[in-house]
């Protein structure tokens, strides 16, 4: 919501354009884009978390550990090991929930 907001800010969307609909996908893809790249490493460490007992997967002694470990054997970009996939099920999913909260706030004519 915060990227959403920020990106907002600076690129203001008319509501009466006939277009305004596009800009907040555009805008809602965009934002999410954001939140998932910055946010993806502590979700790969919650997944790698939940592994820990199934056989073949290492054995952490916590997120610290985990995450310390993830550098260790697959550097700094191991941290966003799979995120590209994540793109295509985040990047559309938060355009449309972005495009449906402007929808409704014109519907139920909520102003910030």
């Amino acid at each position: 919501m915060a990227s959403f907001d920020i990106l907002s800010s600076y690129y203001k969307v008319d509501k009466k354009d006939p277009r305004a609909w596009l800009y907040n996908l555009i805008l809602g893809g965009t934002s999410g884009t954001i939140a998932v790249t910055l946010t993806y490493p502590t979700d790969l460490i919650r997944r790698r978390m939940q592994l820990v007992g199934m056989e073949g997967q290492h054995k952490y002694n916590g997120m610290f550990d985990c995450g310390i470990k993830i550098y260790q054997h697959e550097g700094f970009v191991g941290l966003w090991k799979g995120l590209v996939p994540c793109y295509v099920k985040v990047v559309p999913a938060m355009a449309i929930m972005f495009w449906c909260n402007e929808k409704l706030k014109l519907l139920f004519n909520v102003h910030e």
